[in-house]
């Protein structure tokens, strides 16, 4: 290559402009709209305050919400995550937000859960993982797990467990 055309002002300015970063958007969501944690915290909020048509606005139509309440069989669908929603808020569930983590369009975010019936297990909350993944901007699934390294989940997990069975 010829080196006045390496070292012309044209090049030198195309070279430069190929090698500027692009404006970057603030945070990349990959398939979320909106930040996933942002969308998690709005919906434990709503839980906490009772506030069921806040909760479940935020969930797609086909959403899934998985473990935890009548959901051990994956609830699907917003008739199914209302009634979710709906024990939750007669259960007087209290949800604090403790940690979040963010990856893409999911939200990993552990939680304080204070739950209004579980006083004779012994214990006076438990710590959930609550993951989130968000598709545009709803909550396309959610799926809870108790942290059973906390010795109080352990304990309640426990008292679950020794409980009689519903058929």
């Amino acid at each position: 290559m010829n080196a006045s055309i390496l070292f012309s002002p044209t090049f030198v300015a195309c070279v430069l402009a190929l090698a500027a970063p692009l404006p970057a958007t603030a945070e990349d969501y990959g398939q979320a709209k909106v930040n996933p944690a942002s969308l998690a915290e709005q919906d434990l909020a709503a839980e906490t305050r009772g506030d069921v048509a806040a909760a479940l606005a935020l969930y797609s139509d086909d959403a899934i919400v998985q473990y935890g309440g009548l959901c051990w069989t994956p609830c699907v669908g917003k008739a199914a995550i209302q009634q979710e929603l709906e024990r939750r808020v007669a259960a007087k569930n209290e949800w604090k937000v403790i940690g979040k983590y963010v990856s893409g369009n999911v939200a990993v975010v552990q939680t304080e859960l204070k739950i209004g019936y579980i006083e004779s297990s012994g214990v006076d909350r438990v710590v959930v993982w609550n993951i989130y993944e968000v598709k545009g901007d709803k909550i396309a699934a959610a799926t809870l797990v108790g942290q059973r390294t906390d010795p109080q989940t352990a304990q309640l997990i426990k008292w679950f467990s020794s409980q009689p069975k519903s058929q």
